[in-house]
């Protein structure tokens, strides 16, 4: 609370500096001088160049803080996607309302988290920004700074609360959309956070696959590694009956590494899945001879 007050403070001195203590006729006169229409429209398109003197003169002759464009998008959410923090803390002090969703459900802190703007993220913490609330695709901030690899922004979320359970509508976590990205120190902090490295894919396309099985399928072998060091079950089956080893013989391009890695912690290269076919069985069908090979110099029977 004290450095919200403290912020207010410095930021009335620095709003009487860039003229927004200008009476509503005077500045509805310097908008028609610059041939600037009056409407959300115009404003919004300064709020994204991030000239603070015109949106003042907005917000002095009384435009509505929070007036939005077709797409829902208020004043505070474009500012904070395109990183204008000193727009976005006068915005604020203009009672801009921090909760605000867009058509998409979308709020200021999604788009300030998306784009990696650390500070502004901070801010709208700060002034009661919901760190959990969820778009139209059930994405939080946190998917979102996982996502785009943004590691001082999920810092800052986990402090705040950020629900490392939430999946959104592909059914994953924030830990799995940073291994689908290969975001390595990301997935470490995740996990030294309390993320589930076992949790399974509860959407309803889902056939209930980890973490482990997408590092698996993707490729990502140092991810696996450290997914594995951290406690992942590697024979876990999903709903098929498939094992992350099966998914790496299954999925296209080279899976030779992580196939290696599976193989040397424990994963059972005979394992079948519903349909009766093993990694060996699914290496064949894909021409992979390399793989196969592997697979057969470990045990794998035809």
């Amino acid at each position: 609370m004290k450095y919200k007050i403290w912020l207010v403070a410095i930021i009335s001195l620095l709003t009487a500096s860039v003229g927004w203590a200008i009476t509503p006729e005077a500045a509805r006169k310097e908008l028609a001088q610059e041939n600037i229409p009056y409407t959300a429209e115009a404003m919004l398109n300064y709020v994204e160049k991030g000239d603070m003197e015109v949106v003042g003169k907005f917000l002095a002759i009384g435009m509505d803080v929070d007036a939005g464009n077709e797409f829902g998008e208020t004043a505070l959410m474009l500012a904070a996607e395109q990183g204008h923090l000193d727009m976005v803390q006068l915005l604020l002090v203009r009672k801009a309302d921090v909760k605000a969703q867009d058509l998409a459900k979308r709020t200021a802190l999604m788009n300030a988290a998306q784009s990696g703007h650390t500070g502004i993220v901070k801010l709208l913490l700060d002034w009661g920004a919901d760190v959990n609330a969820a778009s139209q695709w059930k994405s939080t901030a946190l998917h979102e700074a996982c996502m785009t690899g943004h590691f001082d922004v999920v810092q800052l979320l986990l402090g705040a609360g950020a629900d490392l359970k939430m999946i959104n509508n592909a059914g994953h976590t924030a830990l799995v959309e940073a291994i689908i990205e290969g975001q390595e120190s990301i997935i470490r902090l995740l996990i030294s956070r309390g993320a589930d490295v076992n949790a399974r894919d509860t959407s309803g396309i889902s056939t209930g696959e980890t973490p482990l099985i997408v590092a698996a399928m993707t490729g990502k072998t140092d991810i696996a590694a450290v997914l594995i060091a951290k406690g992942a079950k590697v024979n876990t089956t999903t709903k098929d009956g498939q094992t992350a080893l099966i998914y790496a013989a299954r999925a296209p391009g080279d899976r030779s590494e992580v196939v290696k890695l599976l193989i040397q912690n424990g994963a059972d290269v005979n394992a079948e899945d519903k349909k009766g076919m093993t990694a060996l069985a699914y290496a064949l069908k894909k021409r992979d001879v390399s793989l196969f090979k592997i697979l057969m110099e470990s045990g794998a029977k035809e």
